[in-house]
Formats: structure tokens, C-alpha cells, sequence
């Protein structure tokens, strides 16, 4: 069976393509839209084998195309994962669903276990390809990791909650005083009795940002609106630093009134949770590979500043690079330097760009920068800065000669919208490499 990628043009072929040639051709525009995806996608008939894997799939289970192709996955599948993907197919296959999404392990070529999302949906009665399932996979291993460190973190503090290393405090309404005990007074890193009892004080600890949501909170402790407080906030550490803390506490004294005397609850250091949080956000956020955002926040973070362009009345532009004969470099030089490059561009646009610019990996070999508050004239002056320092970066790369790279720069224009956008900039690199590659076009 032949290949959709057969139906691609060479990534360095010498003669220029224009995307209306590309237009014209429904098949070849299919085959580029699967091997330049930015996650691993493959095509399976129903007994399992792949009838074809884009590049993505084969670097995350370390193995060529070739070796790939009319395998089953049962053959790359951890044994015990096996039965669990076999319903999955037959789900596919009886027409009980029209997709799937499950996490199973594949054993690479290496010998190391992943873990690997799939998301795989069918196709039925294809005019030349019968019926396909097609599938998604995206390398979760790290990803999984977090997830279960956070839930046995998670676990962990429900046990504390219920009597272990948790802090005491109370505010006395009247007297306008918050006393510690001695186990919360360690946690902020101070002796017994030192932490000053004011409340305004002890409000002041608080992280500016954290302190009008405090007061609210409390307030409605005192006005009966809320039953219990439970908040994560930040209070300032007797060294200086912020510590994240777990704080509860409800009122546990009233006069004959009703009205609150005494509130009362237990604090906890949360740090580490939050710490893990943060990663695991981070990680679905970015790209493992060059340390830039991944496509999907890319997309989030241009959809975001064209719009604070578009109310705010300022410039904005971006520009696309994408990496000169990449293609040569990984069929000749190895997948391990085809990294090294992606790796080694990565770092460069996180070092070089400009502090309010955000650097994307858009997909594959091609890299994105949106160039905050910048007109059209700034965009091609950091277009060219980021251009002439590229050549060095084949010195950093095992057995490379050259490296180039072909940009495209464009400017927000008036009610344009982010695929509009990407798309001019898409065209004028793809004029740039028709030129002669190494090069820069601005429109």
C-alpha cells in the first residue's frame, strides 16, 4: 500500500512549490496536514499494522518508518496493555463508537517503557484505503508521573488534615488579635509568641495579592454569609519568602446575639502540592523537546495578544521560521541530530528573544515568535537579528556544517484574526524557501 507521505514533496527539493500549486492538489495537502503534526499520528488497518506513521510517531517510540510499517502494535504494546487496547479496536470496529481515548505503554526501541496517549477514531469504506482507524499518541510518561506524585501528595494531606503536623490559629474578634500555636508559628519560621498578634499585622504576611480576598473571606465569616473558610494563599516566611498554605477555619465562639467572637482553624504547608501544580501546568503547556510553548498554548497566547492588540489600539506582528533542508539533516545525520537542532534553536529563541515576545514551537521544524507592541518596521529588524545569529548554532549541533533558517514576518492588521494571520506569514516562508531558503520576506 503506498504511503500518504509518498504523495508529499522532498522538504529540500530544489524547485520552488507555491502554496497555490499546493491548493490544487487535495492529496498532498492531506499527506503535509499528517506528517507535519506536531503529535504522532498513524494509520492502522483492522487487524491492528500500520499502514503509515508521520515523523512525531517514530521519535517518540525510536524507531524508523520502515521498521514501523505492516506492524502490529501488539508488537510494541506492553503485554498487559494488550487486551485493554484489543476492546478498544473491537469498539471501533463493531460501530459501537466512532472514537476512542486511552493511555496505554509502548516498549521502544531502546528497551524504556512510555506511556502514551491515544486517540483513535475510524474510518469506513475509504475509496482506496477500505476501513482505516486513525490515531492520535502524545508521550505522557513525565506527564503521569506528576499526576500520581500530586494525588500521593493529595492523599497525604488528607491524612494531615485529620490531626497530623497542622498548625493552630485564632483570631479574637473583639480584641482585633490573632493568636499562633507553637506548630504555626514554626511553619512561618518563628519562635512561640513572636509573630505579632494584631490582625492588621498578621494581614500584612499575606501576599499583596492574596490580601483583599482574605478580608472578603473573613468578613463573611462575621456576616454569617460563609460556613467554613478553606483557602490556598500565600504568607510571607520569617526569611522573606512566600509559603503556600493551606488555611480552614470556621467561627467556634458566639454571644448570646449570634455575633462572632472567636474564629478559629488550622493552617498547612502546601508548598510542594502547589510546586507540582505548577509543573504539571507548565508540562501541558510546553514543548518537551525545545522548552518553548507547544502549539496549542501558542495558539492560546497569539489568540490573546491579538485581541488585547485589537481593544488597546497597539501593534502587534509575529514571525515563522522554519529550519533549512531539516529533512536532509535527520535522513543523513540521524533523528539524535535532528533533535540536537530543534533542541539547539529552542534554546537560541528563549535566550534571544526579547522579554515581552513569546517563543512557540509551531510544529515539526518550524518555529513561531509573537512580537508584542511591535509595528512592522521593529518586526523585521528582530526578524533580522534572530536570522544572522542562527549560523553559529551549527557549531553547537554533533557533525553539522551549516544551519539556516527561512522566515516570514507579517503585522496584525485591522480585524484580522490569528489563522489569517499565521497563514500570510505561513505563505511568505514558504517564498522565502522558494527563493532560495535563508532568507527573509516581510509582508
Amino acid at each position: 500500500m503506498n504511503s500518504l507521505a509518498r504523495n508529499l514533496p522532498p522538504n529540500d527539493a530544489e524547485s520552488p512549490c507555491s502554496l497555490k500549486e499546493f491548493q490544487g492538489n487535495r492529496v498532498a495537502l492531506q499527506a503535509l496536514a499528517f506528517q507535519q503534526c506536531a503529535i504522532g499520528m498513524a494509520l492502522m488497518d483492522q487487524n491492528g499494522r500500520w499502514l503509515d506513521v508521520n515523523d512525531e510517531f517514530c521519535q517518540m517510540v525510536g524507531m524508523a518508518r520502515a521498521e514501523l510499517l505492516n506492524r502490529s502494535y501488539d508488537e510494541l504494546t506492553v503485554p498487559e496493555d494488550i487486551p485493554a487496547s484489543h476492546t478498544e479496536q473491537q469498539r471501533l470496529l463493531s460501530g459501537e463508537t466512532d472514537s476512542v481515548d486511552l493511555e496505554k505503554r509502548y516498549r521502544r526501541s531502546d528497551g524504556s517503557i512510555i506511556w502514551v496517549r491515544i486517540r483513535a477514531s475510524i474510518v469506513r469504506n475509504h475509496a482506496h484505503l477500505g476501513t482505516v482507524l486513525i490515531t492520535q499518541a502524545r508521550d505522557v510518561t513525565e506527564e503521569r508521573a506528576i499526576r500520581l506524585a500530586l494525588e500521593q501528595h493529595q492523599s497525604s494531606l488528607e491524612l494531615a488534615l485529620a490531626g497530623a503536623d497542622l498548625g493552630l490559629w485564632h483570631w479574637l474578634v473583639k480584641s482585633r488579635e490573632v493568636r499562633f500555636d507553637n506548630r504555626a508559628s514554626a511553619i512561618l519560621g518563628y519562635a512561640k509568641d513572636e509573630v505579632e498578634s494584631r490582625d492588621q499585622s498578621v494581614l500584612e504576611l499575606f501576599h499583596p495579592d492574596d490580601r483583599s480576598r482574605i478580608a472578603s473571606h473573613f468578613e463573611g465569616q462575621l456576616g454569617g454569609a460563609r460556613q467554613a473558610l478553606d483557602l490556598v494563599v500565600r504568607l510571607r516566611h520569617r526569611s522573606g519568602y512566600y509559603l503556600w498554605l493551606l488555611l480552614r477555619g470556621r467561627v467556634t465562639e458566639r454571644n448570646s446575639k449570634g455575633f462572632a467572637l472567636k474564629i478559629s482553624g488550622t493552617l498547612m504547608d502546601v508548598t510542594k502540592w502547589k510546586e507540582l501544580e505548577s509543573r504539571l501546568t507548565r508540562l501541558a503547556s510546553t514543548d518537551e523537546l525545545t522548552g518553548l510553548l507547544n502549539r496549542r498554548a501558542g495558539v492560546q497566547a497569539l489568540d490573546q495578544a491579538i485581541d488585547t492588540s485589537h481593544r488597546q489600539g497597539r501593534p502587534l506582528s509575529m514571525l515563522l521560521l522554519d529550519v533549512d533542508r531539516f529533512k536532509s539533516i535527520n535522513d543523513g545525520l540521524g533523528h539524535d541530530v535532528g533533535d540536537q537542532v530543534l533542541a539547539v534553536m529552542g534554546a537560541y529563541l528563549r535566550e534571544n528573544k526579547r522579554a515581552r515576545d513569546q517563543a512557540i514551537r509551531w510544529g515539526g521544524e518550524e518555529f513561531a515568535v509573537i512580537l508584542g507592541e511591535t509595528d512592522a518596521e521593529g518586526a523585521y529588524t528582530q526578524a533580522e537579528r534572530l536570522f544572522d545569529g542562527i549560523a553559529k548554532l551549527a557549531d553547537k549541533v554533533d557533525r553539522l556544517n551549516e544551519l539556516t533558517a527561512s522566515f516570514g514576518v507579517v503585522s496584525l492588521r485591522a480585524g484580522e484574526s490569528s489563522r489569517e494571520l499565521m497563514k500570510r506569514a505561513d505563505s511568505l516562508m514558504y517564498r522565502a524557501k522558494a527563493a532560495g531558503r535563508a532568507r527573509i520576506e516581510a509582508g
